[in-house]
């Protein structure tokens, strides 16, 4: 049979669901969400919870913070304007200036591609959220005191910062708010009606809580939340609407739903975005860069995709248009491994019956669980020299039982750091650079919890370390960036 025919519902419920199942048994997980859609039929599942606190279960209406995913609906919105992207966005936006003079070389195309050359942003302030109309334009002034980190057009560079500016662009060509004018013209029209960019439309009783640290713990008084970066990262979306979204590219008119037809994206818009702009060289699935979008690569066929990750939120799409493939993973943890899970869907999803398992099911049947949760384990209840122990016994055992290494740890704080509550993770930080004291992750991150405790000679002489450790750690440098 053609891998083109094949339905999807079997290989995924059969193949995926009990590794899924097994992940939540091994590794640190709160709750997470996934569904694949192929040839318009959809298979989706929630497991987990959607807060620890009250076990309440993850189902496919859960409602998720996107945290990056957010991203290609924003440029969606703002390529649908058809106005002229090569123009200096301070034609809309004419508060935005650089220290340098170059803000009017700041196009919507590059900042849609992230070639803009704008840096990215240092501090989000979660802690302190900005809930008014004008959190955009307030931003915007913000960045007087920065300059182009490069040419634009010349080269990738992630920002953020940028797409707060789209935002704005959105806001100023349709007269309304950011996130009226991308309801009006992107979500209502799609049916993706419960999704939204205001945290407080988001229903209580769906609503996924956000769970960072080492035990998992949801942060109290603490939400990767503020209108200030709402265009970059605060879509609130279940697995029911992202499906629909999914379908909006993938599906022909009159080929769907209930009612007999799918909302669906205009080929034009969809061709035009999918174009790439700058190469970025991060295979499978960021090889490129289109406008709002990652391009990549799967078995020979294109993939369209985003990742996204916010304090206790991470979040991953991928879609195979010659296939009418897509596939989306939700989780309110940081520590669920997102591509793995993908990979491993679109395996299942496209596979030929009889075809051998590939990378993808076999990478996410033998991942090893992570040992941070055993390290913090012994902190909390024996103190930090047991734990040393425990951490340097997992760390040498051969073949090794668990992941200790930097990335495992790093994901287990980070969260809790970006929400200024660093009193979560201290333990841990400490432990960290005790065990592995010549570690630039380790310094950077330890660097970065002193500057959000305000200790700024600290954070300084840690962030230089991680740097002289590694001068290639760009999350160290942005952090000192953003130093007096």
């Amino acid at each position: 049979m053609d891998a083109g025919t094949e339905r999807p519902r079997g290989s995924v419920e059969d193949g995926l669901w009990p590794l899924v199942e097994s992940l939540l048994g091994s590794h640190d997980v709160a709750g997470l969400a996934v569904a694949v859609v192929r040839e318009g039929e959809v298979v989706s599942r929630g497991f987990g919870v959607r807060d620890l606190g009250t076990v309440e279960p993850v189902t496919p209406e859960t409602m998720f913070h996107l945290a990056s995913v957010s991203k290609p609906f924003v440029a969606t919105a703002v390529v649908s304007l058809a106005i002229d992207l090569d123009a200096p966005i301070v034609e809309w936006v004419p508060e935005f200036t650089l220290a340098d003079g170059r803000h009017g070389e700041v196009t919507a195309r590059g900042l849609l591609s992230h070639t803009s050359g704008l840096p990215d942003v240092a501090e989000y302030g979660w802690h302190e959220p900005q809930l008014g109309d004008e959190a955009l334009s307030d931003f915007a002034r913000s960045l007087s005191h920065r300059r182009l980190k490069s040419e634009p057009g010349s080269a990738f560079s992630y920002s953020n910062a940028g797409y707060e500016l789209l935002g704005l662009v959105l806001s100023r060509a349709t007269g309304t708010t950011f996130e009226d004018a991308i309801r009006q013209r992107l979500l209502t029209p799609l049916g993706m009606r419960t999704s939204t960019f205001l945290r407080s439309e988001v229903p209580a009783d769906l609503a996924a809580s956000p769970h960072v640290g080492m035990p998992l713990t949801v942060p109290e008084g603490a939400y990767p939340y503020t209108r200030r970066h709402a265009p970059s990262s605060s879509l609130h979306s279940n697995l029911d609407e992202m499906c629909r979204w999914m379908m909006a590219h993938l599906e022909p008119v009159g080929d769907g739903d209930s009612d007999g037809s799918w909302a669906r994206l205009e080929t034009g818009l969809i061709n035009q975005m999918w174009q790439p702009v700058v190469d970025v060289g991060d295979p499978p699935w960021e090889e490129a860069w289109a406008l709002g979008w990652a391009l990549g690569s799967y078995r020979g066929l294109r993939t369209i995709g985003h990742s996204g990750a916010d304090p206790g939120f991470g979040s991953r799409l991928v879609l195979v248009p010659e296939r009418r493939t897509g596939v989306v993973v939700l989780a309110n943890s940081n520590t669920v491994p997102t591509y793995a899970i993908a990979a491993a869907a679109l395996e299942l999803a496209l596979a030929v019956p009889g075809d051998q398992t590939g990378d993808g099911v076999t990478t996410l049947r033998t991942l090893l669980p992570p040992g941070v949760g055993r390290v913090a384990e012994a902190l909390a209840s024996q103190g930090p020299e047991a734990a040393a122990v425990v951490f340097h016994r997992l760390a040498s055992a051969d073949p090794p039982e668990v992941d200790l290494n930097d990335d495992e740890i790093e994901k287990a704080v980070w969260g809790a750091i970006e929400l200024n509550r660093t009193a979560m993770v201290w333990p841990l930080l400490r432990l960290w650079i005790a065990v592995r004291p010549d570690s630039s992750a380790a310094c950077m991150m330890n660097g970065w919890a002193h500057q959000a405790d305000g200790d700024l000679d600290l954070a300084r002489g840690l962030l230089q370390r991680a740097l002289d450790l590694d001068p290639a750690n760009e999350d160290a440098a942005l952090v000192m960036s953003g130093l007096p």
